[in-house]
């Protein structure tokens, strides 16, 4: 029989060394890990982390092209229009197949109509030279268009990554738009001093026209 006080064997003091030994293998794990190349498959992170980094890789690639050709060549390419035209318009027609079952206001639906007023006044009228009215008009839609990217992004981000908003703390998602506008402000100073990183001869490769700053040889100044 042992001793008033003392532990008796197998008593609290063995469970409690074992917790112990669990906890230092558990944290050992964690240092060894990599959530990364694991795909975040660990136990206690909150919903949402994978949509986390998926919203935010996602739309910081849209933007930075955007923003990179408009600060290159001060004007947005018409594939990134037609990508905008293409998803506002399959949104904006899901919305009238499915208005019994799904409940859209109209104001969403305006923003996603405009890429398409763009589109048929370009069909009907195209644009023609500076200061024309069919040029004021386009500049002014295509303007608009550009606009209503954060809405697209918004709202792709909504029907093919739910999880993303159902993140328990506010601030992963101020996190996460705070790193797509970062990304949006840093691709349209590359664009404006594409010289520094790039030069004319990287445009010709690709296929692409030349900014008119570009840089003609890897030493020299534009």
């Amino acid at each position: 029989m042992s001793e008033a006080g003392a532990p008796a064997p197998g008593g609290d003091e063995q469970p409690s060394r074992v917790a112990r030994g669990r906890r230092r293998v558990a944290g050992a794990g964690r240092a060894l890990s990599d959530d990364l190349v694991g795909g975040f498959e660990r136990d206690g992170y909150p919903r949402g982390i994978r949509a986390f980094f998926a919203v935010t890789i996602a739309a910081s690639v849209f933007v930075f092209d955007l923003t990179f050709t408009l600060g290159a060549y001060r004007t947005v390419f018409y594939s990134r229009l037609f990508e905008v035209l293409v998803v506002s318009t399959v949104l904006l027609l899901g919305t009238i197949v499915l208005r019994r079952f799904v409940h859209v206001r109209w104001w969403s639906k305006v923003l996603l109509a405009v890429p398409l007023v763009w589109f048929v006044q370009r069909m009907v009228r195209p644009s023609g030279p500076p200061g024309t009215v069919a040029r004021v008009l386009d500049d002014f839609l295509v303007g608009l268009t550009v606009a209503s990217v954060p809405f697209m992004l918004l709202v792709v981000a909504r029907v093919l990554a739910p999880e993303y908003f159902e993140l328990p703390r506010r601030r992963f998602k101020i996190v996460a738009m705070l790193i797509v506008v970062l990304v949006a402000v840093g691709g349209l100073l590359v664009g404006l001093f594409n010289y520094r990183v790039t030069t004319c001869h990287d445009y010709d490769i690709a296929g692409d026209d030349t900014p008119a700053n570009c840089r003609q040889q890897p030493f020299d100044t534009p």
